[in-house]
């Protein structure tokens, strides 16, 4: 969060804490109640929503290997571009339809997003789209312009960073966490927990998108760079703990075993890049200089972009060549807010798929809930919380 703007919000924030909005939403229509899609319904036009059990009882168990997004209920009927399974796309899941994207067959979700096999964020820092428009010596980010999916009318859902990340991986109303407050700690309260300072705990009691990866037999991991130990919840050096939102859930952070496999340092990326067992969903977050976090204020003139546009000019070209994003993969790069720290100023977004609309510039409204949207429809996952009522960005992927 930008100091500039940090004197300017300190009145009247909120002690931070578990969300009132966490937990899981139905979507459009009801479905069932566990896995990644419901069962079908007889008929072609009939159409269901898997809905999350409530609360986070669930316990994920991320693998190394990866699945792709073959361990979701299908129907396999005839073959062609109008049936839901077949030939031409493979089984797809109940309530989706084989049609194609780019010319290629591909799964869609009754929203119109194509099923994914892999999907990647990464997750960058403070930065209005109008900050990255005029940036300079900034090659790759300008190139990737006419390879991806951008919007001039993205924008993050709060202040400071923390919530975004939360509403991002959990889709909860964040209205109640006020600062970036630390994965464990005491209580917050309005003293502890304001635009200036974060020195208490807020674990968020609520279902989180691992825990419907799990249910569906899906794998992710979250990799952090310079975290070191799998797991580490201390913030030190370049390492930020509130960047790394799968902490912040009890049922992860608390089961040993889950975290130190799913919570990991950013070498281990590297690794499963480069094995080629990378999990279904991957969250990806960079360090205090890579993600253009630091310095903090003032901006270190284009500093901050070239630190990030070098970062992703090495990392995101692998990602490209692989068979992970090639066979129907999804990458996303996106700010968590703009760099004034108020207001909802635009924030870059980039998608990029065999299925996406190169070159597309949106202009339609969207938010972090909409790109939760997103995943869970391109994974065939139940939508979470205040996702369930979002708009996914369905003009970013043609309609044939």
């Amino acid at each position: 969060m930008r100091a500039l703007a940090v004197l300017a919000v300190l009145v009247g924030v909120a002690a931070c804490g578990g969300s009132s909005g966490g937990g899981s939403t139905t979507g459009p229509t009801s479905g069932g109640t566990s896995g990644a899609s419901s069962a079908s319904t007889s008929g072609s036009t009939t159409t269901t929503r898997a809905t999350s059990t409530s609360g986070a009882t669930s316990s994920p168990t991320p693998a190394s290997s990866s699945t792709g997004a073959t361990a979701r209920a299908t129907t396999s009927t005839s073959s062609g571009a109008s049936s839901t399974g077949g030939s031409a796309c493979g089984a797809c899941p109940a309530t989706y339809t084989c049609a194609t994207a780019n010319g290629l067959p591909v799964c869609r979700a009754p929203s119109g997003i194509p099923l994914f096999t892999h999907v990647l964020v990464i997750v960058e820092e403070n930065m209005s789209l109008a900050t990255v428009q005029a940036g300079t010596m900034i090659p790759y980010l300008s190139s990737l312009g006419a390879s991806a999916a951008t919007s001039t009318s993205y924008s993050g859902v709060a202040h400071p960073s923390l919530p975004n990340y939360l509403a991002l991986t959990s889709g909860e109303d964040v209205s109640g966490v006020g600062c970036d407050c630390q994965p464990t700690g005491g209580s917050c309260s309005v003293a502890s927990c304001n635009a200036l300072l974060g020195s208490c705990g807020c674990p968020q009691t609520t279902r989180c998108l691992a825990d419907d990866l799990t249910q569906a037999n899906l794998t992710w991991r979250s990799y952090a760079e310079s975290m070191g130990t799998p797991c580490n919840v201390t913030a030190a050096g370049s390492y930020a703990p509130k960047h790394v939102p799968f902490l912040y859930y009890p049922q992860i952070q608390t089961n040993a075993a889950v975290c130190n496999a799913g919570v990991v340092d950013f070498s281990s990326f590297t690794a499963d890049l480069a094995a080629g067992t990378l999990p279904t969903f991957s969250f990806l977050s960079p360090n205090l200089t890579d993600d253009g976090h630091d310095p903090a204020f003032p901006l270190n003139g284009n500093q901050n972009l070239v630190n990030i546009d070098t970062w992703l000019g090495t990392q995101v070209p692998p990602i490209l060549a692989s068979a992970a994003y090639k066979n129907g993969g999804l990458v996303v790069i996106v700010w968590d807010e703009d760099d004034d720290s108020i207001g909802d100023n635009p924030i870059p977004i980039f998608v990029l798929s065999p299925y996406a609309r190169a070159g597309h510039v949106s202009t339609v409204a969207a938010d972090h809930y909409s790109l939760l949207a997103t995943f869970e429809d391109g994974l065939a996952l139940p939508r979470l919380g205040k996702a369930a009522t979002a708009t996914p960005l369905v003009d970013f992927f043609p309609a044939n």
